[in-house]
């Protein structure tokens, strides 16, 4: 059976095709695709935000650990998590894709139907993007555009000396999800593997966090060594953490009783797992820890040049950071 290829359809009846039910936010679209170029309207009283993310074939992902279907969501999810990391919320995205011409058109109208499952789920509008010729494999790229109150935006460089340091759900759940697809175990720890192929963007999450005052904030997209980094150097502040209180999912614990690895260096460091780490007050953290599933892991110890240490039973060391870095080998 002869299987049609985007070559087959061509750039525009690819786009006519795929380009329906895209408009999940009503009353901020004034126009949509079809035009040079989208016109939405920015309510009184807020700020702007936009944040952009890539995922390439063979990088992020391949056709055997990922299906058309969830490459799509997650591109969506990466972007929507940004906007969850400033205490913000997507209103709008834009996709632009660079396709090889004998990929499988069904390929891509499944791909179209995760970003539309992704934008449906958090009512965020598909504003248009760009498609062109890849000689490499899928690459997209999402742009996303989001709102939050005006100068409440929360950024890295806020912590304070005293402040709790926290994160919310579980950590390592994705990298080790890449682990077990790799192995082909995923019906053996589905939680896991579905962690990795859908993460979620923790935008409510964000806003309430937002609400009850954190001092920094950052989404976990490459790692918690790394991230925690970035916001002990932008706050200029040194940061203690304890291993034992990193949270763990049930399944992760599972696969480290099953396998004999270590799970906390998938948590420390192996990425992708979209959730938030942060600082707040001792204060405001005695209220939080009642209203949403967070953890404290450690705490700002004094100002600094942004040094991390982690105490690991009696031990207390350096944490080093051990996150993926394109470029390097």
């Amino acid at each position: 059976m002869t299987v049609e290829t985007v070559g087959d359809k061509g750039e525009f009846q690819c786009i006519k095709e795929i380009t329906h039910d895209l408009n999940y936010r009503k009353g901020t679209l004034k126009v949509g695709i079809g035009d040079d170029a989208a016109v939405y309207t920015t309510p009184k009283g807020y700020d702007q935000l936009i944040s952009t993310d890539t995922m390439v074939e063979g990088i992020h992902f391949t056709k055997d650990t990922m299906a058309a279907f969830d490459v799509g969501y997650r591109i969506c999810m990466v972007n929507f998590s940004d906007m969850a990391a400033m205490g913000g919320e997507p209103q709008g995205l834009v996709i632009s894709l660079a396709l090889p011409s004998d990929l499988p058109f069904s390929w891509l109208t499944a791909c179209y139907d995760g970003i539309r499952e992704a934008c449906r789920s958090y009512e965020v509008n598909l504003l248009g993007g760009d498609m062109t010729g890849s000689m490499q494999g899928v690459i997209l790229t999402g742009t996303v555009i989001g709102l939050v109150p005006e100068n409440k935006a929360i950024c890295r460089s806020g912590s304070q000396v005293g402040d709790v340091v926290f994160v919310t759900g579980t950590l390592g759940d994705s990298a080790t999800g890449l682990s077990v697809i790799q192995s082909a175990e995923d019906e053996k720890y589905p939680y896991l593997a579905k962690r990795h192929r859908r993460p979620t963007a923790r935008v409510a999450w964000g806003k309430i966090l937002r609400a009850y005052g954190v001092t920094a904030l950052n989404d976990i997209s490459d790692g918690l060594s790394r991230e925690i980094k970035e916001i002990a150097v932008a706050g200029n502040v040194d940061i203690r953490l304890y291993k034992e209180y990193i949270p763990l999912s049930d399944e992760i614990q599972k696969w480290a009783k099953d396998t004999g690895q270590d799970p906390y260096e998938k948590a420390l460091h192996g990425g992708e797992d979209y959730e938030l780490v942060g600082t707040i007050s001792k204060e405001n953290w005695d209220k939080l820890n009642k209203e949403i599933p967070v953890t404290a892991i450690g705490e700002v110890v004094q100002k600094g040049s942004g040094r991390i240490t982690i105490i690991d039973g009696k031990k207390e060391m350096e944490l080093p950071v051990s996150a993926y870095e394109h470029f390097k080998k």
